[in-house]
């Protein structure tokens, strides 16, 4: 039996106290999500709120499951890789090495792609709340605005979070302080318009149970769109692991289960109260209808404030999430998982910021940045955000999504993983662990939730692309007699060119969702194979070149690459397959 836990040093000069941990856990996910998804569940409930608020409330309990089963899951590694960690301690090779590529070269860059620009959209929404103009003047430039912007987000949080804990803690604070702003707003505003205009109760039919008619997947049957439904909700957490990936700058870094726990929890807790005030006082659910209510009401300008401090609040997740970013990068590199010069190497053993993570960071974000701005806006379409927002800002946003999307996919398919591996540790005792008593009915429960949940969400767009695929074949008139638009409408032609082009921009959303997900599955696995030769054949180099004459620098240099790349070697020689 190989008991082995892996920790970090205390430190007494640690910054982040147990609290701070626990706001970081809320405000590394609290930002647009919640604010966004009622609507879709309400939707994709059949417009039946009692089936809506059902499916927030299984969501919810598995997030809080979740939560127990990451007590004993965090509790077997204290260090800065968080769920990358979880990966290493509890599932095969090919999970952890995917996790590494996937949250380091797809996860990392992307973000600092999307993020910002939702940060922009929504204080966009907030000067538009005062009546102000949004749209860049209508500049054709809009989309490289946006990128510009975003870079100098990306700069701050990167160089002020990314390098120091204590700003981020502080930025943290600020940032999780506003954030409760829009959340008590929308809280009072939907129970006020609730009682004001009462409650609509669509009933379910028969016919709301199976639509023959759906172009997709989830819209065939309010029942496969329960999974939509908590795949969107998911998003809504996304991030709350971030505090796992700042332990050793915690001042008691054995709390990071509990601060997760009661974060987890906590945050449950807001956003279930908030989607019932949505889902109750806005009309189709969604947060949009609070503009027009607010601005008929005379209080446009509360909608403003409230759109402006959600914006805020975003610019928290990007803070949590870049106190997590430079340090697992820096981790990652003492652990020989990602190539440095020596000298970078030797700099940030001894450096007392991370300084190697941040500029890391930094240049594998940057083109990502630049490349996907460009495909986002002039190689996509839009369809998902008003053109009110600047040229070609539909396309980027509505691109933006589908990036969003999958990362949140991904991300909660390796949590789920390494709670089946803590699950399956109870047997194996690979790893030593703290074992709680509620980490085998809750584990099993939410992995459960979260495996059928992906599994949908991956089938959707291959199903649905087929779907489309075979209705467009069948011709634009068959399509238009099939929908049976109402014939007394003014506009009928352009009613039924709008449904034609509106199927055309959806087969062609599910096919780049479909090769996005292969395009993804094949960085994260299949490198494995490359870097395990890689660095067999290094090993071989080194030992040929510790045979030559050195000089007492170069030897020393050529060892510890020797030593970067045997942890490497070591890693394939002794995985579990």
């Amino acid at each position: 039996m190989n008991d082995e836990q892996l920790v970090v040093t205390q430190d007494n000069k640690k910054k982040i106290s147990f609290f701070s941990a626990i706001l970081i856990v809320i405000g590394g996910s609290i930002g647009a999500g919640i604010f966004l998804r009622s609507k879709s569940v309400l939707s994709n409930s059949a417009n039946n709120i009692v089936w809506a608020i059902i499916v927030w409330l299984i969501a919810g309990f598995a997030v809080i499951t979740m939560a127990l089963a990451l007590v004993e899951v965090a509790s077997g590694r204290n260090d800065n890789l968080g769920m990358i960690g979880w990966a290493k301690a509890f599932n095969t090779l090919y999970i952890y090495k995917g996790a590494k590529f996937f949250m380091t070269y797809l996860y990392l860059p992307f973000t600092y792609f999307f993020m910002p620009y939702y940060v922009i959209v929504q204080f966009q929404d907030g000067l538009g709340g005062f009546g102000l103009n949004i749209g860049f003047g209508g500049s054709k430039l809009a989309p490289w605005f946006y990128f510009l912007i975003g870079l100098g987000l990306t700069l701050w949080m990167i160089f002020s979070a990314g390098l120091s804990s204590r700003i981020g803690n502080v930025q943290n604070w600020v940032v999780t302080s506003v954030k409760f702003i829009p959340l008590i707003a929308v809280v009072i505003v939907g129970f006020a318009f609730a009682a004001k205009n009462g409650i609509t109760y669509n009933k379910i039919t028969t016919e709301s149970l199976f639509d023959a008619k759906s172009t997709s997947l989830f819209g065939l049957s309010p029942f496969f769109a329960v999974f939509a439904s908590l795949g969107g909700i998911f998003f809504a957490f996304d991030g709350f692991y971030v505090t796992a990936g700042v332990q050793s700058e915690m001042k008691h870094p054995e709390k990071t289960p509990a601060a997760l726990t009661i974060g987890l929890s906590t945050i449950t807790i807001i956003y279930i109260i908030i989607a019932v005030a949505m889902t109750l006082g806005a009309k189709t659910g969604g947060f949009y209808d609070y503009g027009e209510l607010l601005a008929n009401a005379k209080h446009g300008w509360a909608f403003g404030v409230i759109n402006i401090c959600i914006s805020i609040g975003i610019v928290g997740i990007l803070n949590g999430f870049t106190m997590w970013a430079t340090r697992w990068v820096e981790d990652l590199i003492k652990e020989g998982e990602i190539s440095v010069p020596v000298k970078v190497y030797k700099y940030m053993k001894s450096a007392k910021t991370p300084l190697v993570g941040a500029i890391f960071c930094l240049i594998l974000a940057l083109p990502f940045m630049v490349i996907f701005t460009a495909i986002g806006a002039y190689a996509y379409f839009g369809g998902g955000y008003d053109s009110v927002y600047g040229y070609k800002i539909d396309n980027l946003l509505t691109f933006s999504d589908l990036m969003a999307d999958w990362m949140a996919v991904f991300a909660f398919g390796f949590i789920a993983a390494s709670i089946a591996g803590a699950i399956k540790n109870r047997k194996k005792h690979f790893i030593a662990v703290t074992e709680n008593k509620h980490t085998i009915w809750a584990g099993s429960f939410s992995v459960t939730i979260v495996a059928t949940v992906l599994t949908f969400l991956i089938i959707n767009p291959f199903f649905s692309a087929a779907l489309e695929t075979g209705i467009l074949l069948q011709g634009k008139e068959k399509f238009i007699s099939d929908i049976a638009l109402d014939p007394g409408q003014f506009d009928l032609i352009a009613k039924q060119d709008e449904a034609w082009q509106g199927l055309v921009n959806s087969t062609i959303g599910h096919y780049a969702a479909a090769v996005l997900f292969i395009v993804y599955t094949v960085v994260m696995f299949v490198p494995t194979v490359i870097e395990k030769k890689s660095v067999e054949r290094k090993a071989l180099k080194i030992e040929e070149k510790l045979k030559t004459n050195l000089s007492v620098e170069e030897r020393e240099n050529v060892l510890l690459a020797k030593e970067l790349n045997d942890i490497v070697l070591k890693t394939y020689q002794e995985a579990r397959v």
